[in-house]
C-alpha cells in the first residue's frame, strides 16, 4: 500500500470526496427522471446519510487515545476548573464594583472561645493574629487561613456584614497564589444541601458535577471526576451561608462535616453568628477550625467609603465635600438610627447606589418623622435600590423593573432557592399551562415546518376526515399525550440509558395507557371491517384517542433516551478545528440539498408536500449545523474529553434504545391490539339475518357463503391506489385520503369515483366493495376497493351482517397493522435514542460566559438534534414505505412519523420550554417580551449577580424584601434583620 493511503486523515478525506462526487452525480442523473418528487427525496435522503456518515467517521478518528496517568488527568482538570472559577468570580467582582475605587474593608476578630475547638487541636502554641483591618487579603483572612495547619476557618458575621463578599475575595485571592495542579477554591452555597438526606462529600461531588458538566464523567475508579478531585484534595470548599440551612439541621450538618473532613480537605465556612452559636449549643464545634467574626463598620470606615464613592456636593463648591459630608457631620454630633444602619456593609453599598442619583439627597435619612428607626431606613434603602439602579431610564421604568423583579423574587422564594435559571422559569407557569407546554411547542414546531399544509394535514395521525373539528380534536389529543408522557415517561433527571427499573416502569405505563387508548378507540369506532392507518373514523373521539397515543409514543422515545422531565441546557458535542470543519461541511451539504428541494417545489418541478418537507428539514438541520460550527458556538460549549465520544454514544444509544423501544413497542402493541379486538368482539352483539331482505335502497343476498349488499344509489368519493396491482382504498365524499402521493411509490395515486352500482361483498367477515362507474354493470367496468372507509353509507344492521365471521378472521383484519406499528415504533425509537445520546453534550453552566450564551447554544443544539433525528427517522421509515406497499396503511404511518420526531425534540428541550414561559409571562404582563435582555440589564446595573449561567439577586435580603417576605408585625431591628437576612 502506498504511503499516502496509509494516512487516516487522507483516507477519510478521500472517502468523503468520493461520497460528495457520487451525490452530485446522482443529482445530475436524477435530474432527468420522470418522477421529480422521488428524485428529490432520494437526493435529500442520500445527502443526510452521507453527512451523518461523514460526521461519525470524523468522530471515529483516532478513537483509541492513549491513556494518560490518572494523576495527570486530575491535575489538568483542576487547572481547567481553576480557570473557570477565576473567570466566573472576577466578572462578578467587577459588576459589584469592588474595584471602584476599592472594596469596603471590614475588621475582624477572633470569635468567643466557646464557639471554637480546643486551641491544641487548632494550632498549638501559636495564637491567631490580633484584631485588625482586613487590609490586603494575602496577610489578612487569607494569611490566617494559610497559617492554620489543618486550613479550616469559620467566618461569622451579622446579616449584610460582608460574608459573601469575603468568600468571593478569598476565592480570588487563593486562585491568585495557586500553583498549577494545586487545590481549587470553589464556592458552594449551602442552602441547597440537605444534611439529613445526603452526606457532605456526596453533595459536594453532585454540585460540582451539576455545575461543571465535564466533572460528571467517571474517572479513576470513582463515580465522577468531581469525586476524584475531592478525594485527592484538589478542591478547597468555600461553604457559604451555613445559616441558610434549616435550623433543625444545624447539628446534623456539623456532625457530617466533622466526620467527613480529613487532612486532604481544607475548608472555609461562613455563617451568621447566632446560627453558629445555636449549632454549637445543639451539636458540636467544627473540629480543628479557627473561628473569626466580622465586626460592624465604625463611623470612620463607613464615612470614608461613602465620601470616596460619592459625587461632589453642590453646596458652595467646597473643595472635597460631597453630598454625604453634611450627613456625616450631623452623625458625628448626634448619632441616630442612621449611624446604626451604616455599620452594616450591605447598607453602605445600597446607600451608595441609592444616593448616587442626583435627584436624591441623603439628608432625608436624618428625618425622624419619616425614618424613626433603623429598620425603617433599611427598608427604605432596599425598596429604593432597584428604582435607583434604573434611575437613568425614568421613574416609570424603575417602578416597572421593581415590579417584575419582585415577581421573579417571589417565585424563587416559593421554590426555596436563590438561583434564577432561564431553564427553570417554567416553574412560574400555572400548572395547566406547564402541563400542556410540551404539546403546544410541538404543534407550533410542526406548523412552522408545514406552513402550506399544516391545517390540512394536522389530523392525518388519527383520521382521514379533514374537517376543522377533526383538526382541533387531533391537536387536543396530541397535547394531552405530550402532557401525560412528559409527566410520567420522562425521568426526573438525566441518567444512564437502559436502566432496568426505569425501562420496566416505562414498559408498564406505556402498555397500560396504550391499552386504555386502544380500548377507547375500539369502543368509539367500528373495527369490525378491520383496521388501517389513515382510515376514516366514526366521529371525533377516535381521533382524540389516536392522536393522544401518537404523542405519547413520541415522548416515550425521548424518555428511553434519558431526556429529563426538567431539561437542562445542552452544549455542542464537537470541538476542535477538525470537528468544526466536519460539522460545517455536513451543514453545507444538508443546506444545499434543502435549498435545492424547496426551490424545486417553488418552481413547480416537484409538487408533493413530502418533497417540500424533506427540503425544509434538510435546511433546518443544515443551518443549525452551520451555526453550531462557528467559533462562537464552539467557544460557548465545553471541551469534551475523548474525540470518539459522539460515535460511541450514538452506537450505545442506538443499540440500547433499539432494544428498549422494540420491547416496549411490541409488548404494548400486542397487549393493546388484543384488547381492541376483544372489545370489538364483545360490542358486536347479536346479528340479524338479512338474506333476501331490503332496507331502503339496499338489497341483501347470501349465496355459497358470499354475502352481498347492493345499491343503485349514486355514491361519490376518492380512490387511493397504494401501488400498481394493489387493492385500492375507497374514501366517501367529504373525506380526503392521507398522502395521495408519496415519493418512492410512483404507482400511488388518488382518483375520484362516481359509482352508480355499488356492491359490498363479504366472505367470512372480510368485506370489500365493488364500485361501478356510470349506469352500467358491464364486465371489467367495476373496481374493487377496501371497504372499511365506506361503511358509513351502510345501514347499521348491514354492518353487523357483513362482518359476521370467525373471531380469528377479525384478529387477522385488525391485529397485524397494530403489531407492525409496534415494530416501527421500536425502529424509530432506537434512532431517536442514538441521536439524542450522541448530540446531547452536557453544558457547563458555571463556566458559561453567561445565561444568554447557554440559551443560544441550547437553541442551536436543539435545532440540530431535532433536524438530524427527523432525517434519520425518515431514513429508517424509508424501507417501510418501499417494502410495505402501504399494507395496512403502514406506509402512511411511516411517512407521517418523521417530522413530529423533530418537533418533539424541540418541544422537550430546555429552549422549547423557555419559549412557552417567555410568551406566557409577557402575555400576562409579568415580564417583558425580551426577558433575557431585561435580566442582563438588571445584572449590568448591579441588581442581579451572575454565577455562570445563573442569575442571583445581589443579596438574599434584597430577594426577600422584593418578594414581600417581611411580616407586617415585625418592628424591632433584630426581628427585621432575622427575617430579611
Amino acid at each position: 500500500m502506498s504511503g499516502w493511503w496509509r494516512n487516516a486523515r487522507t483516507r477519510r478525506r478521500a472517502v468523503f470526496g468520493v461520497c460528495g462526487t457520487a451525490l452530485v452525480a446522482l443529482a445530475v442523473v436524477l435530474h432527468d427522471s420522470r418522477d421529480k418528487n422521488t428524485a428529490g427525496v432520494l437526493v435529500s435522503v442520500i445527502a443526510a446519510v452521507v453527512s451523518v456518515a461523514a460526521f461519525l467517521a470524523d468522530a471515529l478518528r483516532d478513537g483509541a487515545e492513549p491513556q494518560r496517568p490518572a494523576e495527570d488527568v486530575r491535575r489538568q482538570t483542576a487547572d481547567a476548573l481553576a480557570l473557570a472559577v477565576r473567570e466566573q468570580w472576577a466578572a462578578e467582582s467587577r459588576l459589584r464594583r469592588l474595584q471602584d475605587p476599592g472594596p469596603l474593608e471590614v475588621c475582624w476578630a477572633p470569635a468567643d472561645r466557646w464557639l471554637v475547638d480546643h486551641p491544641e487541636n487548632i494550632r498549638p502554641g501559636v495564637p491567631l493574629p490580633a484584631p485588625r483591618n482586613a487590609g490586603p487579603w494575602a496577610d489578612g483572612i487569607a494569611g490566617a487561613f494559610a497559617a492554620l495547619p489543618r486550613r479550616r476557618l469559620v467566618v461569622l458575621g451579622g446579616p449584610g456584614s460582608g460574608k459573601s463578599v469575603l468568600a468571593l475575595r478569598f476565592t480570588l485571592g487563593q486562585l491568585a497564589v495557586r500553583e498549577p495542579g494545586g487545590p481549587v477554591p470553589v464556592i458552594f452555597p449551602l442552602a441547597s444541601w440537605d444534611p439529613r438526606g445526603s452526606r457532605l462529600r456526596d453533595w459536594l461531588a453532585e454540585r460540582l458535577a451539576a455545575d461543571h458538566r465535564l466533572l460528571a464523567a467517571s474517572a479513576d475508579g470513582r463515580p465522577t471526576l468531581a469525586r476524584a478531585l475531592l478525594d485527592t484534595g484538589l478542591i478547597l470548599p468555600v461553604l457559604d451561608g451555613f445559616d441558610e440551612l434549616p435550623r433543625s439541621a444545624y447539628a446534623e450538618a456539623v456532625r457530617h462535616i466533622n466526620s467527613e473532613l480529613d487532612d486532604d480537605l481544607p475548608l472555609l465556612l461562613t455563617s451568621r453568628t447566632e446560627a453558629w452559636a445555636a449549632t454549637v449549643r445543639a451539636g458540636d464545634v467544627l473540629t480543628a477550625a479557627e473561628v473569626v467574626e466580622l465586626l460592624p463598620l465604625d463611623e470612620e470606615q463607613a464615612g470614608s467609603y461613602l465620601e470616596r464613592t460619592a459625587r461632589p456636593g453642590a453646596r458652595d463648591g467646597a473643595h472635597g465635600e460631597t453630598v454625604w459630608t453634611p450627613v456625616l457631620r450631623r452623625l458625628a454630633r448626634e448619632p441616630g438610627p442612621l449611624a446604626d444602619v451604616l455599620r452594616v456593609p450591605l447598607m453602605v453599598a445600597l446607600a451608595r447606589t441609592v444616593y448616587g442619583d442626583t435627584s436624591r439627597d441623603p439628608v432625608e435619612l436624618l428625618d425622624p418623622g419619616r425614618f424613626p428607626t433603623a429598620g425603617d431606613i433599611e427598608e427604605h434603602l432596599l425598596d429604593a435600590f432597584v428604582p435607583a439602579a434604573f434611575a437613568d431610564c425614568g421613574p416609570e421604568r424603575g417602578a416597572e423593573a421593581r415590579r417584575r423583579l419582585a415577581l421573579l423574587a417571589r417565585n424563587l422564594e416559593r421554590r426555596g432557592t436563590g438561583r434564577l435559571a432561564w431553564w427553570e422559569l417554567d416553574s412560574a407557569l400555572p400548572g395547566l399551562v406547564r402541563a400542556y407546554a410540551t404539546g403546544l411547542v410541538a404543534l407550533a414546531a410542526t406548523l412552522a415546518i408545514l406552513p402550506a399544509v399544516a391545517l390540512a394535514r394536522a389530523s392525518d395521525h388519527g383520521a382521514g376526515a379533514q374537517d376543522s373539528a377533526s383538526v382541533l380534536v387531533a391537536m387536543a389529543g396530541q397535547t394531552l399525550g405530550y402532557a401525560f408522557g412528559a409527566a410520567f415517561l420522562l425521568p426526573r433527571r438525566r441518567g444512564p440509558l437502559g436502566r432496568r427499573d426505569s425501562l420496566s416502569k416505562r414498559l408498564v405505563i406505556t402498555t397500560v395507557v396504550a391499552t386504555a387508548l386502544w380500548t377507547g378507540f375500539a369502543l368509539t369506532d367500528d373495527l369490525r371491517f378491520g383496521f388501517r392507518f389513515g382510515a376514516v373514523t366514526d366521529g371525533l373521539l377516535p381521533d382524540l384517542f389516536g392522536s393522544c397515543l401518537f404523542a405519547l409514543l413520541l415522548t416515550m422515545f425521548f424518555g428511553v433516551a434519558g431526556l429529563p422531565r426538567r431539561p437542562v441546557p445542552l452544549g455542542l458535542p464537537w470541538t476542535g478545528h477538525q470537528g468544526r470543519a466536519t460539522v460545517l461541511v455536513c451543514g453545507a451539504v444538508l443546506l444545499a440539498c434543502g435549498v435545492d428541494l424547496v426551490g424545486a417545489v417553488l418552481l413547480g418541478v416537484a409538487v408533493t408536500q413530502w418533497t417540500a418537507l424533506a427540503g425544509a428539514m434538510c435546511a433546518v438541520a443544515g443551518t443549525a449545523l452551520l451555526l453550531g460550527g462557528t467559533r462562537r458556538a464552539v467557544r460557548d460549549s465545553p471541551s469534551l474529553p475523548g474525540r470518539s465520544r459522539i460515535s460511541r454514544d450514538f452506537t450505545a444509544g442506538l443499540a440500547r434504545g433499539l432494544a428498549a423501544t422494540l420491547l416496549i413497542g411490541v409488548v404494548a402493541s400486542s397487549v393493546a391490539g388484543t384488547a381492541a379486538v376483544a372489545v370489538t368482539v364483545l360490542k358486536s352483539g347479536t346479528r340479524v339475518d338479512l338474506d333476501g331482505q331490503r332496507i331502503g335502497e339496499w338489497r341483501f343476498l347470501e349465496r355459497n357463503g358470499l354475502r352481498t349488499a347492493t345499491t343503485h344509489r349514486r355514491l361519490k368519493g376518492t380512490l387511493l391506489v397504494p401501488d400498481r396491482g394493489k387493492l385500492a382504498v375507497a374514501y366517501p365524499a367529504g373525506t380526503t385520503p392521507p398522502s395521495c402521493e408519496i415519493p418512492l411509490l410512483p404507482g400511488r395515486r388518488c382518483a375520484a369515483f362516481s359509482s352508480w352500482h355499488t356492491v359490498f361483498e363479504s366472505r367470512a367477515g372480510s368485506v370489500t366493495v365493488r364500485l361501478t362507474p356510470g349506469d352500467t354493470t358491464a364486465p371489467g367496468a367495476d373496481r374493487r376497493a377496501y371497504a372499511a372507509n365506506m361503511r358509513s353509507v351502510l345501514p347499521e344492521p348491514a354492518r353487523a351482517w357483513l362482518t359476521d365471521g370467525p373471531v380469528l378472521g377479525l384478529v387477522a383484519r385488525c391485529l397485524p397493522p397494530i403489531l407492525a406499528s409496534g415494530l416501527l415504533v421500536g425502529l424509530v425509537g432506537g434512532c431517536v435514542c442514538g441521536v439524542y445520546r450522541a448530540l446531547s453534550a452536557p453544558s457547563d453552566v458555571v463556566r458559561a460566559a453567561g445565561p444568554r450564551s447557554t440559551l443560544r447554544t441550547d437553541r442551536t443544539a436543539s435545532l440540530a438534534r431535532g433536524g438530524i433525528a427527523a432525517l434519520l427517522a425518515a431514513v429508517v421509515c424509508l424501507p417501510v414505505v418501499l417494502l410495505s406497499h402501504d399494507w395496512g396503511g403502514v406506509a402512511t404511518a411511516g411517512a407521517q412519523l418523521w417530522v413530529p420526531v423533530g418537533a418533539t425534540a424541540l418541544a422537550l428541550s430546555a429552549w422549547g420550554r423557555f419559549l412557552v414561559t417567555r410568551v406566557w409571562l409577557a402575555a400576562t404582563g409579568r415580564a417583558p417580551w425580551r426577558l433575557m435582555a431585561f435580566l442582563d440589564e438588571a445584572h449590568r446595573r448591579g441588581v442581579l449577580r451572575q454565577s455562570g449561567a445563573y442569575y442571583e439577586f445581589r443579596h438574599q435580603r434584597l430577594q426577600r424584601r422584593l418578594a414581600g417576605a417581611v411580616p407586617a408585625g415585625a418592628s424591632s431591628v433584630e426581628e427585621r434583620l432575622d427575617v430579611l437576612g
